[in-house]
């Protein structure tokens, strides 16, 4: 669903953003999703710190499997990054 702003209820450009960048919306939802998952896994490494130095083990699990997730999901958008890059024609 788009909102008039020009962008979907999701807060990602519509296709209107493409025809401004230039760079397609796939290429950007991936970037802008491995952007914050790699900002989420630097957050969670934090979080397994503090967990580690106040002796909770359970937390200390519960933040590292976060991390580990985020670190498959970011492989993963990178792999698919560039898939689609390799297949785009930046057009001028």
């Amino acid at each position: 669903m788009s909102s008039s702003m020009g962008q979907t209820s999701t807060g990602t450009p519509s296709s209107m953003g493409q025809n401004v960048t230039g760079v397609p919306n796939q290429v950007y939802d991936l970037v802008s999703e491995l952007y914050h998952t790699l900002k989420n896994g630097m957050a969670s490494a934090k979080y397994v710190q503090d967990a580690q130095q106040s002796g909770d083990n359970e937390l200390m699990q519960f933040f590292q499997q976060i991390q580990q997730e985020n670190r498959q999901r970011a492989q993963r958008a990178q792999q698919l990054l560039i898939q689609k890059m390799s297949s785009w024609q930046p057009t001028h």
